[in-house]
């Protein structure tokens, strides 16, 4: 196994009308969604062994996500809880492309520690997760167990910490299990919208802001949405831009990041003492592109792109993330 990634594996209805609200949007894309379950699908479009733990309801929605997943390759490792249906996630599209989330909570918060094996731990190169699994007793404890092992056997803690206000009602607490959360992580990927909430007023110096919340990793990235990346490995420190592309919706976008992210430093066992300057900078190029391809179709899992599909972008354009002339 390449990737062991645990948590929510949920459906992601995404309004198809920008500047609607959920009160009067009445078109929607149904997809198969959930930021583990994202990276995970990523990973398998990349032609990686991704295997996938969660829990999903005994329902349509429930079947549906583990046959979209089996169908990109995911090794599915879904319980399926017989007394909550399984989770949905209502995306609103504003006019200029930014989000909003409202969750039907359910299934994924049943996620188990008995889901979680010493076996399946040990066999990955990396562990991923996220914060919102920490969000019920059952699940968090499933989680620190799975990062609980994955320490004691020297396996590589992937971290995208994602803050949904609407299903943290104490803000305080979503923001100590987003910190939680960073805090084991080796490789960390945070937005710069999820970095100022952790970090207010950090007036840009995302060096300092990684001190403020915690992060004594290896690699760190934050995105930028189209201003690309800026990236911390160590010492060394950059940024890199993002193709520009025809945004459709952007749902998705930041799990291909990771899932693109996770694969480009797989030939490296994760030491980044071995990937030089050069190659750190094409590493999160590369990344950048996975999620801006992501961010032209409704839905993550349904645009998530194979390797063929970045490497065709990134010819496209130069190292500015513009086309290139003639």
């Amino acid at each position: 196994m390449d990737v062991l990634c645990i948590g929510e594996a949920l459906i992601d209805f995404v309004s198809r009308e920008r500047g609607a609200t959920l009160v009067t949007a009445t078109q929607y894309s149904a997809a198969t969604g959930g930021a583990p379950a994202n990276v995970a699908a990523g990973l398998s479009k990349l032609g990686r062994h991704a295997r996938m733990i969660a829990t999903v309801g005994d329902d349509a929605f429930g079947r549906k996500i583990e046959h979209d997943l089996a169908a990109v390759g995911v090794d599915c490792a879904l319980r399926v809880d017989p007394d909550h249906f399984t989770t949905l996630a209502f995306v609103k599209q504003g006019e200029g492309g930014d989000r909003d989330f409202e969750f039907n909570p359910g299934a994924h918060d049943y996620l188990l520690p008995e889901q979680i094996s010493e076996h399946d731990v040990r066999q990955a190169l990396a562990l991923h997760y996220g914060s919102i699994s920490l969000r019920s007793p059952q699940s968090r404890e499933a989680t620190l167990k799975a990062i609980r092992l994955a320490k004691a056997a020297g396996v590589v803690c992937s971290c995208d910490p994602n803050w949904r206000a609407d299903l943290w009602p104490d803000h305080g607490q979503g923001r100590a299990a987003m910190l939680e959360a960073i805090a084991y992580a080796d490789i960390l990927k945070i937005s710069d919208a999820d970095l100022e909430f952790l970090a207010p007023d950090h007036g840009g110096d995302f060096a300092a802001a990684l001190t403020v919340i915690g992060f004594q990793g290896r690699l760190a990235a934050v995105t930028l949405g189209p201003d690309g990346t800026w990236y911390k490995a160590g010492a060394r420190t950059g940024q890199v831009p993002s193709p520009h592309v025809r945004v459709v919706e952007t749902t998705g976008s930041g799990d291909a990041f990771t899932a693109c992210l996770l694969d480009s430093l797989i030939p490296y066992q994760f030491d980044l003492d071995r990937v030089d300057d050069g190659e750190l900078q094409r590493i999160m190029l590369r990344a950048c592109a996975a999620g801006a391809l992501t961010a032209t179709g409704y839905g993550a899992i349904p645009s998530l792109p194979d390797a063929k599909e970045i490497d065709a972008l990134l010819r496209m354009v130069g190292n500015n993330g513009m086309p290139v002339s003639g």
